[in-house]
């Protein structure tokens, strides 16, 4: 009866340990935002790095299947940029949806598989926001299915992933607007002034030699016409006279 009841607690013991064990070293994904406290608005394109944790076990692919809404995101597959952590990657829209988004990297060879033991980036994404509001992005998971998101042990391809521990990101959205302007005095309206034409140069006038001053005429004095004294007859009498007399005058002295 002791060994029954021994046996029956060690079991209970190893359960317990294996669903603490699986809880606390589950192989996942995880979302993170590439700059948490910047505020993002509408029109803004922002950053979510994709992280994977293995939990130190031997893996050979990936698939991160992720939902989102196509009014308030935009996922551009040309925006979307490995983090190397496998060797081979591939990122499109998921084939006949809108609003989902796959992420697949792997390797070719088991003889080279991957692990880590802390999150390590396996993708960023540049996502723009369409508009203003809450939007939420989550992993596809449905434990059990291969059609989702999973993580592929290398040992035997087998799915590890644990999809209740893949968490949602809520991203808010703030409005593109700025903040509101006062508006300063308005300025009084200035009468323009209505440029006068330009006036045409007139060409430079060649300047002529100075002419050289002609002297002034000195007026003549005008002679005034003297009166007559006398008659010619009355001199030539006078004169005849006068030669009698002389004449008479000498022979009388004689």
């Amino acid at each position: 009866m002791r060994i029954i009841l021994t046996f029956f607690i060690i079991g209970i013991l190893f359960t317990v340990s294996s669903v603490t064990a699986s809880g606390v070293y589950a192989q996942y994904f995880k979302f993170q935002l590439g700059n948490p406290t910047a505020a993002i608005k509408v029109g803004d394109n922002f950053d979510v790095k994709v992280m994977i944790n293995t939990n130190s076990i031997q893996t050979i692919n990936g698939d991160a299947l992720i939902n989102f809404e196509p009014s308030k995101l935009t996922i551009d597959p040309a925006l979307v940029k490995t983090g190397n952590f496998y060797t081979y990657f591939s990122a499109n829209t998921l084939g006949g949806t809108t609003n989902k988004f796959l992420i697949s990297s792997w390797e070719e060879s088991v003889a080279r598989p991957k692990s880590s033991s802390t999150d390590t980036l396996y993708a960023t994404m540049t996502i723009k926001a369409n508009s203003a509001g809450t939007a939420t992005l989550s992993f596809d998971c449905t434990a059990g299915s291969e059609a989702d998101s999973n993580i592929n042990q290398a040992s035997d391809s087998k799915d590890i992933i644990n999809c209740s521990a893949l968490q949602p990101l809520t991203i808010n959205i703030g409005s593109a607007s700025g903040p509101t302007l006062t508006p300063g005095p308005t300025a009084i309206p200035t009468t323009a002034l209505t440029p006068s034409p330009t006036s045409t140069p007139s060409a430079t006038a060649t300047p002529r030699p100075t002419s050289t001053p002609v002297p002034t005429n000195t007026p003549k004095p005008t002679v005034a016409q003297l009166p007559r004294a006398g008659t010619a007859e009355i001199t030539v009498l006078g004169l005849g006279l006068g030669t009698l007399l002389t004449v008479v005058g000498i022979l009388f002295i004689l």
